[in-house]
């Protein structure tokens, strides 16, 4: 048969621990004085807010880049595309404008005040007409100037007190 090899023990090699007072190559770890913390900390603040400054130009930078490039794509827009921009425009003011006169009219139709049609809310006839209702019935109702429990507070005197006086028959 074959012969078998046994697998031989390894050896660890491990570093001697050396003791500084004993070794004279190995010095022994300083620790820093106040000041010397002090300074190392204001060098670090100094580092930070150098990064900072020059974050921000980086980042200036980088955004008149970014207008450029938006300036140049606005530029190389073809004539179709600037016309579609416009269109675009124009029916989004367009749009605005009829709800706003369908606010006005829902708002005159229904008695609302006209500062107060602004503010009527809706996209759709029915939303806006609604919500007039719904404004309508929060405001306070408005009362006649000659009530029945104060029939003659508002009117004028058209009889003289000689007409009062002959209709009692005194006169």
């Amino acid at each position: 048969m074959a012969d078998t090899l046994e697998p031989k023990p390894t050896e660890i090699v491990t570093e001697p621990k050396v003791d500084p007072k004993v070794d004279p190559k190995v010095e022994p770890v300083k620790e820093p004085t106040l000041e010397e913390l002090k300074l190392e900390l204001a060098q670090a603040k100094q580092h930070a807010t150098n990064k900072e400054e020059e974050a921000a130009r980086h980042f200036k930078k980088l955004q008149t880049f970014e207008q450029a490039e938006q300036a140049k794509k606005d530029a190389e827009l073809s004539e179709l595309d600037k016309e579609k921009k416009a269109r675009v425009a124009l029916e989004a003011e367009n749009k605005k404008i009829k709800l706003d006169l369908l606010k006005q009219s829902t708002a005159s139709k229904l008695g609302l005040p006209e500062i107060l049609a602004n503010r009527l809310q809706g996209e759709t006839p029915e939303e806006i007409e609604a919500d007039a209702k719904q404004l309508l019935e929060k405001l306070p109702k408005k009362t006649s100037p000659n009530s029945a429990t104060n029939p003659g507070g508002g009117a004028q005197v058209t009889k003289t007190p000689i007409d009062l006086l002959k209709e009692m028959g005194l006169r």
